[in-house]
């Protein structure tokens, strides 16, 4: 797709990877549109790259209804949708409140959820768009003190696969970041688990592990919307890992190779 132009709204845009992405996207020559719960933070970024800034909690339904259609109202209709914005947990599953759970399923995968969903009909009228699915090593691999936010990623990068295949021949193509270490507070947050932090600090021990900049993860987002890639995978000394763990998707689109899972959406 030609960045050039383009719409992007991006949530969790406040900081760390969306911050980092939206400067990318607008180096491009993007108009973006950031989308956080911090109003100050947003705004002056948006202030920043020429772009557009909307305050929502994003695990408010009520906030989120609509809004993509207010959006494209007031705004532009939306080329790019990166799904970015992510919480974490640092509890073992016996000690997790339950809002933290709420929070973290919320944000985390019912939003990309809703937000697709919302996106996806006009996208597939005006015939193109992409998706962009900020998931992470632990959709694929268990970690301590992670379980809900494991199971909320896993569940993000199964839903992205899905909406790939229903939209295969639309326009509409789908990227899915699958992120270990990336220097952000939120990683910082992570590893002051300690349960967690023994089993990273093996990890690198056994050089599995290594640390990417947001900058880097910003960049590799551009390129796979310009060259529609449908993965982003670091550390890449774990491609092997992330690639058995896509395998079992991998083999059902083979096997369902030609059939039109559209054919009664067409037939309207």
């Amino acid at each position: 797709m030609e960045i050039q132009n383009a719409c992007v709204l991006i949530t969790g845009a406040s900081k760390g990877i969306g911050a980092a992405i939206a400067r990318s996207f607008a180096k491009q020559g993007a108009h973006v549109i950031l989308v956080a719960r911090s109003t100050d933070e947003i705004e002056q970024l948006a202030h920043q790259l020429n772009g557009s800034s909307f305050s929502v909690d994003l695990t408010d339904p009520a906030q989120l209804d609509g809004f993509i259609e207010r959006v494209e109202r007031e705004i532009s209709p939306i080329d790019i949708l990166i799904n970015n914005a992510g919480i974490e947990t640092q509890d073992f599953v016996e000690d997790i409140e339950e809002h933290k759970i709420s929070d973290v399923l919320a944000t985390n995968l019912l939003a990309p959820i809703r937000l697709t969903r919302q996106a996806l009909p006009q996208m597939i009228e005006r015939g193109r768009g992409h998706l962009v699915y900020t998931s992470s090593m632990a959709a694929i691999t268990p970690a301590p003190g992670l379980a809900a936010y494991c199971a909320s990623k896993a569940g993000l990068s199964r839903f992205a696969e899905t909406v790939r295949m229903e939209t295969k021949g639309t326009g509409v193509h789908v990227t899915t970041m699958h992120l270990g270490p990336v220097d952000t507070e939120m990683w910082t947050r992570v590893t002051n688990n300690p349960a967690f932090d023994q089993a990273q600090r093996r990890l690198r021990q056994l050089r599995m592990l290594a640390d990417v900049s947001p900058q880097k993860v910003a960049a590799d987002a551009v390129q796979a919307v310009i060259k529609q890639k449908r993965e982003i995978r670091h550390p890449k000394r774990l491609w092997a890992t992330m690639a058995l763990a896509a395998l079992p998707g991998r083999i059902t689109e083979f096997l369902v190779r030609g059939v039109d899972h559209r054919i009664h959406k067409n037939g309207d």
